[in-house]
């Protein structure tokens, strides 16, 4: 029956692919201009309808990774999340890029890519990486040209002192760091993904952002327009290789100037087209005003807000949480169900139409 069922869930997201290719070729029409089905940008596939994110041991263990799709499907889930890169820097499947090698960023246990990817489509799923751009502090053992200097130096700018966790990143200006980024995507992109998360778009945040220094000295940088010209770009590759990709962006960096987006994020959106949107709503909380009870009443007006000034052409999915705040940030008990449901409630009546659970970290 759970068979059956996978079999059913996959169908209807196929037909509603279906449909959504359907408008736009109709769309196309109008205009003179059809879509070209031998185009690889003619069918590229939206990201499921609901999705969860796949622990990371598992993808080392065909066995443990069968196991949990089929959980996974059995709880009507469309799509399994999976991290190619993550915030590390650290590369989790073997690549064969030497970039990859040479920044040490490959990990002594890796994954077959391809082998994940096929386990995942045989469970009746719809396979998506995740992969973290700027937010790496791996990159800085053989790119030292690529990271985030200090005060005009070729020292490299860190976040926070080292004994409190501080790294060193990826400079978003920097042409570098941009093409590693780049040449990482396309590789996921050969290996047969037919849709990417594009995570840690932006400049970084910590302490003593004041001497962090991405150009030179009397140059401007306009920390928007860097990250909608990369989001461009990798949007322009992607859509070559007939993937859908979508950049991740934190709600509370879209209602005005962000210290990782700077002055204009609603052009990020607009360049990146398809916006995976973290939703979280722990991100709205402080222990001197924690979240209310209420989780509908907290999102709701973030969503709306972003819902009225959403630039023309952009599609929104929604990462939602469904573990519990911290104690001293939830003025409710007992987290879960509810919970959930009044995120996915704001997050769709805003137009999001694919789910993504976020667990824990």
């Amino acid at each position: 029956e759970r068979s059956i069922e996978r079999q059913e869930r996959r169908a209807e997201e196929e037909q509603r692919r279906q449909e959504e290719q359907q408008n736009q070729n109709q769309q196309g029409g109008e205009q003179g201009e059809p879509n070209d089905p031998s185009d690889p940008t003619a069918a590229q596939t939206a990201l499921p309808e609901s999705c969860a994110v796949l622990d990371t041991a598992v993808l080392y263990d065909m066995t443990a990774l069968e196991n949990r799709l089929n959980e996974m499907a059995a709880q009507g889930c469309t799509g399994a999340v999976f991290t190619l890169k993550d915030s590390d820097g650290l590369v989790l499947y073997q690549s064969a890029l030497e970039d990859v090698t040479g920044n040490a960023a490959q990990t002594a246990q890796r994954y077959d890519l391809a082998a994940v990817i096929a386990k995942i489509k045989a469970a009746g799923l719809t396979p998506v990486g995740r992969l973290w751009a700027f937010d790496d502090h791996t990159a800085a053992r053989k790119m030292p040209e690529a990271m985030v200097k200090y005060n005009y130096t070729e020292t490299n700018w860190i976040h926070n002192d080292k004994d409190a966790g501080g790294h060193t990143w990826l400079n978003p200006v920097s042409e570098r760091a941009q093409g590693y980024i780049l040449s990482l995507l396309q590789e996921a992109a050969e290996s047969g993904l037919e849709a990417i998360i594009l995570e840690g778009v932006q400049f970084p945040t910590g302490y003593s952002l004041n001497l962090a220094t991405y150009a030179e000295k009397g140059v401007t940088v306009d920390k928007s327009a860097v990250l909608a010209d990369f989001t461009a770009r990798a949007k322009t590759a992607m859509q070559a290789k007939g993937v859908s990709l979508w950049t991740a962006l934190w709600l509370g960096d879209l209602s005005g100037e962000s210290v990782r987006l700077g002055g204009s994020p609603l052009d990020i959106m607009a360049s990146a087209e398809d916006c995976l949107i973290k939703a979280q709503p722990e991100q709205f909380a402080t222990r001197k005003a924690p979240l209310e009870e209420s989780i509908y009443t907290v999102m709701h007006p973030w969503w709306s807000s972003l819902a009225k000034k959403l630039p023309d052409g952009v599609a929104l999915a929604a990462e939602v949480q469904t573990y519990a705040p911290a104690a001293d940030l939830w003025q409710g008990s007992g987290w879960g169900e509810a919970q959930l449901t009044e995120q996915i409630r704001a997050a769709q009546e805003a137009g999001a139409g694919s789910i993504l659970l976020a667990e824990a970290k």
